[in-house]
């Protein structure tokens, strides 16, 4: 029975690394050889990637410089990159170079291998400490962390390295090629992975590697690289670096945008734009009806973050996931977690019925767990009638406190209701109710429910979006739900108690009504499973919060440009305070013209005018 099982399960997983220490080096047991040079892993680093590909020299002359390797492994060669940018932030202040580094892994290490590895090079301790507190979780799929203020940005990305290389649009100025050694671990060293990685590679940009075998540099030479063999590391005698053709093509130092650049709207994703402007080096403006921010449904007293997985695990499953990385791990430094953990309830029954299929197969147990209604009521801290799925990257936050953390850095202009934008050769004028006006070189309309309403300002055409309102239900604290430490979801919500009350939610109003109903606080409580509806007080002492959320036909939020200058996000649904921190940071990327490390489906099912797309290809 459990063979028959085990074959029909689909598994998620990411396979596990499997590994030894030789003489106090790393050493891969899947591949048979080491994780770095038994010689120096830093030293090789430096030599061969650092040196390789000029980085020191070429960082000083461009505002934005991508790296990408294959291969993070133990993080050494990142490590080598933050200690070359710390030493030059601290020797020239005003050292501006803006640093993504991209990095594919298909086996990602535990945090107590890499603690291990790192504790043998104590020159970057403090690097270290960083990169280990800010690990991802080994899911597969984008995990974007964020260092010096910004300055410097890992995009992780989990999985197989041909198909994520195959899935991206964006542009590398130097490359790691630093996977095992090709005998040994010839799929990444392919055609199609070196094929993937000219495309990738800038004109004018590079790659090094510690290799010098003659098919790899057979295979670069016809992706389009120059190749030469230059003195190896330690008792590698020979290694192999080159450019890729065209190397007279020169970046400018001023890459960043020196734009004014306007958000209409001061929510969540109004904000996540923002911070991911900001953090590029840009000067972002809010502006907002309202007096303050988070008006709108990110003004709700408590909120969850949690995923919205599928069984087959299509776009919108991985994009939730990839989202959910971002998003927990950025309300964890703004300090906005009121708990951690969310529990999916098998409730209703559809749901059950879902999470039925999830327990036929094989998940990441740090993305879903499946627990009976014993091990469930041991994290939810309350006797549960049921089980059902731990997300442990789950949170239960302050919305208005995440809002705020993100918008901390932009220029913002409260009570300005715009009712109209001109466009002419100087930009897009905008103007208040009140008459005051505002220019902006470039714009974006991250107005939640009102998406609709700005696009129409403009003109634009094509973008479906429907509006619903939901009412929140305030519960005050009772002793029955005291112990309630972790978030619950089960078509409905109910959070832990925050200022002696719990969040109940919430209601899907078609009709857009945004007055408080007797109705709703009914319809929130009997979402509840019948076995907790007896924890909660009467609804006649419950309070109220009503607001209008937007979301499209397919369910899939809109994320990107509409015009010349010209950027909407929004249309989250139920699920924007997962969804936007990721949407807005990568948003602020498409903007500025830096590396986008969304895979290319999920792109692709954010274009904002992609039913009318759709509509054209019938």
């Amino acid at each position: 029975m459990s063979n028959s099982i085990s074959h029909q399960s689909t598994d998620y997983r990411l396979a596990a690394a499997k590994v030894s220490n030789h003489d106090g080096v790393l050493w891969s047991d899947d591949f048979n050889d080491r994780y770095f040079s038994s010689e120096s892993g830093l030293g090789e680093t430096e030599h061969v990637f650092i040196d390789g590909n000029h980085i020191r020299e070429r960082l000083p002359n461009t505002g934005q410089f991508t790296i990408a390797e294959t291969g993070f492994g133990t993080g050494l060669n990142f490590l080598a990159v933050m200690e070359l940018l710390e030493k030059k932030l601290k020797k020239n202040h005003g050292f501006s170079c803006q640093v993504d580094y991209i990095s594919l892994e298909s086996r990602p290490l535990s945090a107590e291998i890499i603690t291990k590895v790192h504790q043998l090079f104590p020159s970057v301790e403090n690097q270290s400490r960083a990169l280990l507190a800010a690990l991802p979780p080994r899911w597969p799929g984008l995990h974007r962390r964020t260092f010096f203020s910004g300055q410097l940005r890992l995009h992780l990305i989990y999985g197989d390295a041909n198909d994520a290389l195959l899935n991206a649009d964006f542009l590398v100025d130097a490359w790691f090629l630093d996977g095992f050694s090709p005998a040994k671990n010839p799929e990444l060293w392919s055609s199609d992975v070196l094929s993937s990685v000219g495309r990738l590679t800038r004109a004018g940009g590079s790659f090094a590697t510690f290799t010098s075998a003659s098919a790899v540099r057979q295979k670069l030479a016809e992706a389009g690289f120059f190749v030469k063999k230059y003195s190896g590391f330690g008792r590698k005698r020979e290694m192999l670096a080159g450019q890729k053709l065209k190397i007279n093509v020169s970046r400018s130092k001023s890459l960043l945008c020196k734009k004014s650049i306007g958000i209409i709207g001061g929510g969540i994703a109004g904000a996540s734009v923002a911070a991911g402007l900001f953090s590029r080096g840009a000067h972002p403006h809010i502006i907002d009806a309202h007096e303050c921010l988070a008006n709108a449904a990110s003004g709700n007293q408590l909120a969850l973050q949690s995923p919205r997985l599928s069984v087959d695990n299509n776009i919108a499953s991985r994009m939730s996931a990839d989202c959910l990385s971002f998003a927990a791990h950025l309300s964890d430094l703004a300090k906005a977690v009121i708990s951690n953990k969310v529990i999916s309830l098998d409730w209703p029954e559809r749901e059950a019925l879902r999470q039925g299929k999830f327990r036929k197969q094989l998940w990441p147990i740090d993305l879903m767990q499946f627990v009976d209604a014993s091990v469930a009521s041991s994290y939810a801290g309350i006797v549960l009638p049921i089980g059902g799925v731990v997300y442990h990257y789950g949170r239960v936050i302050d919305p208005a406190k995440l809002t705020h953390y993100l918008a901390k850095d932009s220029l913002k202009t409260f009570n300005f209701k715009v009712v109209e934008i001109n466009r002419d050769d100087e930009g897009f004028q905008v103007l208040s109710a009140d008459g005051r006006s505002l220019s902006f070189d470039q714009l974006v309309f991250a107005g939640g429910a009102d998406l609709e309403a700005l696009n129409q300002l403009l003109s634009v055409k094509g973008i479906a979006v429907d509006i619903t309102s939901g009412q929140v239900s305030h519960v005050p604290a009772t002793n029955d739900l005291a112990g309630l430490k972790v978030g619950l979801s089960y078509g409905g919500y109910l959070t832990p108690a925050k200022d002696g009350y719990h969040e109940l939610g919430a209601t899907f109003d078609r009709n857009v009504r945004i007055d408080v109903l007797d109705s709703g606080h009914r319809h929130n409580r009997d979402l509840l499973p019948a076995g907790l509806l007896h924890l909660l007080p009467n609804p006649d002492v419950f309070g109220a919060r009503v607001s209008r959320r937007a979301s499209t036909p397919d369910r899939n939020p809109v994320c990107g440009k509409i015009d010349d200058d010209l950027y909407a996000i929004g249309a989250l649904g139920a699920r924007g305070l997962t969804l936007a921190p990721l949407l807005g940071d990568m948003l602020a990327a498409q903007m500025l013209g830096m590396p986008v490390t969304l895979g290319l489906d999920i792109q692709q099912c954010l274009e904002p005018f992609r039913f009318r797309l759709r509509a054209n290809r019938i």
